[in-house]
């Protein structure tokens, strides 16, 4: 049996003067212990998801705990059995989200529920429950009576909050995400907009899925993560869904079977909008992609369009 690759999902919102020596020492201890993934390190906190052996993954751990003292307690473990990344990227950036508003980040949040009292929460009458995730996250898995606000980018998310009914500021709002930084963000936004009752999944859906027994949950289908699984399912296994690679969407059996898909270049979601000198550069990557693999070599490439988060 084949040696599974650790993956650490994990982020933290607090304040980072040192954004630069941060991201150096992360690159660095990153680079020597061999690690994938992308981290995001920023004022705001920081937000990634880094693949590899897991004593390594915990050498990260310890350097941003010990060295920097972020006090990290918002983190997923996970494995899969093929590596979910093709590269490391380590990027300094300004926020951690971009969603634009005079809200306090560090003053005003939701409250954090663990996944254990989820359940009760969200069956609440009273509960207006709201996955903050875009559309083509959700259309793969959410939870049981959650609201869709079918946004195809995180910035449109203001916009949806406010076209809810004035009446929904009285309810208990419960919102979730896949790892708990949208909701952190989200959260902000919905207490200055002057919702009385702000609750976020601790840990995001990842944290449910590994917390709750499956057989308790009330999550339905795949969730959709931003690797090379695609989606993981209840078990946190790897799920049935591939990706476009010419828009990164997820796919599933039937959407593969549509006249409209093509193997790397396009699927029945990008078609009409990808140009045919895409579709043509993306053909040309798929070619490369399976010389690169009768070869037995890694092929580094990306596609040139990727979906938000």
């Amino acid at each position: 049996m084949n040696e599974q690759t650790s993956i650490l999902a994990l982020y933290k919102v607090v304040k980072i003067d040192d954004v630069d020596y941060l991201r150096r020492d992360i690159e660095r201890l990153a680079y020597k212990e061999k690690l994938l993934g992308t981290i995001f390190i920023t004022s705001e906190g920081i937000n990634g998801t880094l693949s590899g052996k897991k004593d390594s993954l915990n050498k990260l751990f310890t350097l941003i705990n010990d060295k920097y003292k972020l006090e990290l307690d918002a983190f997923n473990w996970s494995k899969s059995s093929k590596e979910p990344f093709k590269r490391l990227k380590v990027k300094q950036r300004e926020n951690l989200l971009p969603l634009e508003g005079d809200f306090d980040l560090f003053k005003e949040r939701g409250v954090h529920i663990e996944p254990e009292d989820w359940n009760d929460l969200i069956q609440s009458e009273d509960t207006l429950l709201i996955d903050v995730r875009n559309k083509y996250e959700t259309d793969i898995g959410t939870f049981k009576n959650s609201v869709i606000p079918d946004t195809g980018n995180f910035v449109d998310f203001p916009e949806f909050i406010r076209g809810l009914q004035p009446k929904t500021k009285s309810k208990k709002i419960a919102m979730f995400c896949t790892g708990g930084i949208r909701c952190e963000i989200a959260s902000s936004f919905l207490v200055k907009e002057g919702f009385n009752e702000v609750y976020q999944l601790r840990g995001g859906i990842l944290n449910y899925l590994d917390k709750v027994d499956e057989s308790d949950q009330l999550w339905r289908g795949d969730c959709f993560v931003f690797d090379e699984r695609v989606s993981v399912d209840q078990s946190l296994e790897q799920g049935s869904f591939i990706q476009c690679f010419g828009c990164r969407r997820p796919l599933s059996e039937e959407d593969t079977k549509t006249q409209e898909y093509v193997k790397g270049v396009s699927c029945s979601y990008c078609y009409e909008i990808s140009s045919d000198q895409d579709k043509e550069r993306f053909a040309q990557r798929q070619k490369q992609i399976e010389l690169s693999e009768q070869r037995g070599e890694k092929h580094m490439g990306v596609s040139q369009r990727k979906i938000d988060a």
